[in-house]
């Protein structure tokens, strides 16, 4: 197993895409701390890591409070001696037209995007200062990177989230930890109208949306040894959503195909 008995502090149990991170991170060996505001959120998913038979730690605190945000920390450090793996994964995301998007969604996408993942990382980049090791992954999206008239509050936290997360790793390289982001792309959402997802396929050139076990394997990588000369940096795992050249009719590949929105590439044979 790739994290046999490594630590990992997760920062929320209610992403989807956190979610299966952690019980990925559990299949592979790591005993996992959960942080959420939520009791039955974290519980359900400490159990789902127990299951695995891995140890499980819930800690019922406030992302955004930098004072709960460090005892928790002592809470996780006094159970499991250390933190190998930090994943901050607090963020989320509101979409609104841009005229009506309102200071209270624009400040929820701050506060519990870079603000809470300064907070976190700041305190475990001490801990991890200390041990000499570590890593952090800060989840992010492509809405840091491509913006839309619906995401205004989404691309401001995820682009400051990203471009903290080459700040972080020039501050604790020095100390053997490594910080970067793993940025999600277009996930598929069971909200999502036909038409809204539609829209969507057109801009991936893979021709489907993700699913939350699609970042598992980029998460561990991020997680483990094979990362140690990785830092500072925007890890993709959209598809190639974010290169995509998308004309008004869809995505047109290089040899010149326009695909529709519904319709999926045939594969090389």
């Amino acid at each position: 197993m790739r994290l046999q008995d490594k630590i990992v502090l997760a920062t929320s149990a209610q992403n989807p895409c956190a979610k299966a991170i952690v019980t990925g991170f559990a299949r592979e060996g790591a005993d996992c701390a959960i942080m959420d505001e939520s009791l039955s959120k974290a519980e359900q998913l400490a159990a789902e890591v127990r299951s695995l038979g891995r140890r499980s730690l819930v800690l019922q605190f406030d992302v955004t409070k930098k004072s709960e945000v460090e005892e928790a920390l002592r809470r996780a450090v006094a159970e499991f001696g250390r933190i190998d793996v930090l994943l901050n994964c607090s963020g989320i995301t509101h979409e609104s037209d841009f005229l009506n998007f309102t200071e209270e969604a624009f400040n929820q996408c701050i506060d519990r995007g870079p603000k809470a993942y300064f907070l976190a990382a700041q305190a475990v980049g001490r801990q991890m200062a200390e041990q000499r090791s570590g890593k952090i992954i800060n989840l992010s999206t492509i809405d840091a990177h491509i913006g839309s008239g619906e995401s205004t509050g989404n691309s401001a936290a995820y682009s400051s989230i990203d471009s903290m997360t080459r700040a972080i790793a020039q501050a604790l390289g020095f100390y053997g930890v490594n910080v970067n982001s793993l940025v999600c792309g277009p996930i598929n959402n069971i909200s999502l109208t036909p038409e809204e997802a539609g829209e969507r396929l057109r801009r991936i050139p893979l021709g489907r949306l993700g699913k939350p076990e699609d970042l598992v394997g980029a998460a561990i990588f991020l997680a483990t040894e094979d990362s140690n000369f990785v830092a500072g940096e925007s890890l993709y795992v959209d598809a190639g959503y974010s290169n995509a050249a998308v004309t008004e009719d869809g995505f047109r590949p290089a040899w010149g195909r326009t695909w529709g929105p519904f319709e999926v590439p045939p594969r090389n044979k």
